[in-house]
């Protein structure tokens, strides 16, 4: 109950600071959102010490009770000293505290490690480790400075608590203290720890290996995924892997060497796993006891071959030409062995093999998949020798394209298509598409349907920097040959989708519309970088599709599935391709949305996409927009604002959509509203002289939208509006405009002050306090004498004689400084709520 008090203490001090300058940063991300139940006077008990010196002696307080036995009393104190370490409170004086602090630690490491290892708690290791890292992120450069400190004596024990504990969970708590080591190291540091660190490599190099640490691992569990979709295996590994990395760059060539060892050990079992294939009854030919063995080895395989390939960027840029020298013919030949390995798994399919144990085939999966992870990232080391880069091509053409298909185990087929992918970015890319298996397999993918989009994808991502991406020095002879594959492969790709007709049946345009059209739109993203050159070629290839687009949407805009489609698909090729499909393209294409959007009763499926293609043709370059601005000014005004007031606590987005292009068409077409008020005969030039100017209708219904926007209850949805009023002031002025003023302005501030006393939005308070202020800088002399009071009358649930010193209150400081401004709304706001509150009936709250 004492460190819950002292907990409860700590809480305090970090959420209630003592003086109004300064903040204390709040509790730690690891504390806990409740606390065990106190006494009626330790919950009620104030706590204000006037010096850090109380801190210190509750500090040294709980230090004393690190002796005790007691295992949730141990918690509750690493507990309070965390939470005082996250307050970063460093007294003067208080070097001496930081070390007797250490020691202490170091004595219950000392203590667990040598007798209470096996019955650790995950809550105790939690609170240790975070403990560990507090000192070393934030003290280890002060302990440093002591003259008795040792590092060797934290590193020895701390290495000690990672290879002894058997839970996966604290095993990783501890690789957190040794990452927290290595970021705060010294690239001069590195001599002197390195014995320290080969000694974890080769614990760590043991830990994730089944050869020596078999009773372990085969109790992780690889099958249940967590929140981001990794195993406890999977996370294991990873972090495993990452100290490995981080070892490696105090130690690269020490790291390498020996990561490499235990791997060839398992690549020579491999290799040799092709001599007891039977190819024709596709199986293994050995005994059921041997192949739980055979799973192991693979697994190592494949977490080392994970390990090597998380090592290969220390070796790409490194400016040390001694450890660049000596690691490049280690890595030739890890090339070397990787290509063979991949070679073997793809030619023999040992994922196709008959072996009556699904781990195990699992496990050829799993191998299968790092090996071809592990050439991706060795690419760029091949493009450095052009002899080994030509010699190497075709080979991994052979070891990737036959894989990459939808009979072959997907984790497989992604891996090939992400190294296709990356094959196809390098310099040596052009001489890919001669190759006939090349040209065969751009033909064929079209029809390759993978369970997964990504593959799908990240395939044809591949296809399109081969056959779209600009080639140096090109014969007028491939050039040719490359043009007939973009034909081949855009017509192969959406056929499907041209074929269709507006009168076919749903179901069929559905599934051929979702099956082309995404993955069109994912090439048509993935060229925007490219040249205009590779651009004007790409829509050329898809302008049929384009065009056809246009034509089924009318019949089947009332399908959510398809119109979105369609929609999606369109936006992206204005985005990309706005400049080759030109004016007349898009004028079409958008007086079709627009007549059916006006047609369709039901035009909230699909019309935060539509909305979004007005705003890229309103904000498209020229004078184009002319052409649309008052078709979509009038669909917006007449059509889908008055659909978002009676559903717009349905359609949020359709709203957010809205308010984005009704502030684009303000910020970028502002002349267009000017232009108006000429031809109406009102002049656009701001004068005090034009306060009776009459209202044009067009753009006070514009600004009206966003006044009902920050009635809504949807923080986004106010904050945009907010924001965009914000933004036209700051560039156009609008809160001086004299259409605005006298006829916007009061009832803006009357909902933003409402808003405040309300509290409706509260997270927003400091951007409205400051819009506020803007607003009242047009003229102070109204905002104190007109509008102050006028607010203030119709302020409901407070008396007259409330009202009257409230308005006393704030016309007493006219001060026109924001801070000082701001400072006086607040108060007024708290008053305001404070009367409120005082006069409501008895019992009401």
């Amino acid at each position: 109950m004492v460190f819950d008090l002292l907990n409860s203490i700590l809480e305090n001090l970090g959420t209630k600071p003592r003086h109004t300058a300064t903040a204390t940063p709040p509790p730690s991300p690891t504390h806990p959102t409740s606390t065990p139940s106190l006494p009626q006077q330790f919950v009620t008990a104030t706590f204000k010490p006037d010096s850090k010196a109380v801190n210190k002696e509750a500090l040294e307080t709980v230090q004393h009770l690190f002796t005790w036995d007691d295992h949730d009393m141990c918690v509750l104190a690493m507990s309070t000293i965390n939470e005082l370490l996250y307050r970063k409170c460093t007294p003067p004086g208080s070097q001496e505290f930081f070390t007797q602090l250490y020691y202490y630690t170091l004595e219950l490491l000392r203590d667990i490690t040598n007798s209470r290892i096996d019955t650790l708690d995950p809550i105790f290791v939690e609170k240790l480790s975070e403990l560990l890292i507090l000192l070393i992120e934030q003290h280890l450069w002060r302990l440093e400075m002591e003259p008795r400190f040792s590092a060797f004596d934290f590193l020895s024990l701390l290495y000690q608590l990672t290879v002894q504990l058997p839970s996966v969970q604290c095993y990783l708590r501890c690789l957190s203290v040794w990452a927290a080591f290595f970021k705060q190291m010294k690239p001069q540091e590195n001599q002197k720890y390195l014995e320290a660190f080969l000694g974890l490599l080769t614990a760590l190099l043991k830990k994730i290996q089944f050869s020596s640490n078999v009773s372990q691992l085969k109790e992780i569990d690889n099958v249940d995924m967590n929140d981001d979709n990794e195993t406890e295996w999977q996370i294991f590994l990873k972090s495993s892997i990452e100290i490995i990395s981080m070892i490696a760059g105090h130690a690269p060539l020490e790291t390498l060497n020996m990561t490499l060892n235990p791997w060839k050990t398992c690549y020579d079992i491999y290799r040799r796993i092709e001599s007891i294939v039977d190819r024709q009854n596709c199986s293994l030919n050995c005994e059921l006891s041997e192949r739980e063995r055979l799973s192991y080895i693979l697994t190592d395989f494949s977490s080392l071959t994970q390990a090597l390939a998380r090592l290969s960027p220390l070796f790409f840029d490194q400016e040390n030409e001694e450890i660049t020298n000596v690691s490049s013919p280690m890595i030739n030949n890890l090339i070397e062995k990787l290509l063979e390995s991949a070679s073997l798994a793809t030619s023999i399919r040992f994922y196709n093999l008959t072996a009556n144990n699904s781990k195990l085939t699992d496990c050829f999966v799993d191998n299968h998949s790092q090996l071809l992870a592990a050439l991706k990232t060795y690419l760029i080391w091949m493009t450095r020798n052009d002899k080994l880069a030509v010699e190497n091509l075709k080979l991994i053409v052979d070891i990737t394209l036959p894989v990459i298909h939808n009979s072959v185990p997907i984790k497989i087929s992604n891996s090939a298509a992400h190294l296709f992918l990356a094959l196809s970015s390098l310099n040596c890319a052009p001489n890919l598409v001669v190759l006939p298996d090349v040209a065969h397999f751009i033909n064929a993918a079209p029809s390759l349907k993978f369970r997964d989009n990504q593959t799908n994808f990240v395939t044809y991502s591949a296809i399109t920097n081969l056959v779209l991406k600009p080639w140096p020095d090109c014969s007028q002879e491939n050039a040719n040959h490359r043009n007939y594959l973009i034909g081949v492969f855009f017509d192969g790709l959406t056929w499907g989708f041209r074929d269709l007709a507006p009168s076919n049946d749903e179901g069929r345009v559905r599934q051929a519309t979702e099956t082309v059209l995404p993955a069109l739109s994912h090439v048509v993203d993935f060229c925007k970088d490219f040249p205009i050159a590779s651009k004007k070629k790409l829509f050329l290839a898809i302008k049929s599709t384009i065009e056809h687009a246009v034509i089924l949407f009318p019949a089947y805009a009332k399908y959510s599935e398809i119109s979105n489609c369609i929609l999606i698909f369109f936006l992206n090729v204005l985005r990309v391709l706005q400049q080759q499909l030109g004016v007349e393209g898009t004028k079409s294409a958008v007086q079709v949305f627009l007549e059916v959007a006006v047609k369709e009763q039901e035009a909230g499926n699909f019309l935060d996409k539509l909305l979004q293609i007005f705003q890229l043709v309103v904000e498209s370059p020229g004078t184009s927009y002319k052409n649309f601005l008052p078709g979509i000014l009038q669909l917006c005004m007449d059509n889908v604002y008055p659909f978002i007031l009676t559903h717009g606590a349905e359609k949020p987005d359709a709203f957010m959509a809205l308010l984005t292009l009704l502030h684009s068409i303000l910020l970028h077409r502002w002349q267009y509203f000017y232009s108006s008020q000429v031809r109406l005969g009102y002049s656009p030039v701001y004068s005090e002289a034009e306060s009776d100017t009459p209202e044009p209708m067009q753009l006070m219904a514009v600004l009206q939208v966003f006044g009902q926007a920050l009635l809504q209850q949807d923080i986004n949805i106010f904050k945009l509006s907010l924001a965009s009023l914000e933004d036209l002031n700051a560039k156009w002025k609008l809160y001086l405009n004299v259409l605005f003023r006298y006829n916007g302005l009061s009832k803006y501030l009357s909902v933003l002050v409402q808003t405040l006393i309300d509290k409706s939005q509260s997270l927003l308070s400091e951007d409205i306090q400051v819009t506020i202020y803007n607003m009242a800088t047009v003229n102070f002399d109204y905002f104190f004498s007109t509008f102050l009071p006028e607010f203030i009358r119709g302020i409901e649930g407070i008396t007259d004689q409330q009202r009257e010193i409230l308005l006393t209150n704030f016309m007493q400081n006219h001060d026109k400084d924001m801070p000082t401004f701001v400072q006086h709304l607040r108060i007024f706001v708290n008053d305001a709520r404070h009367f409120r509150l005082c006069s409501m009936p008895s019992g009401f709250l």
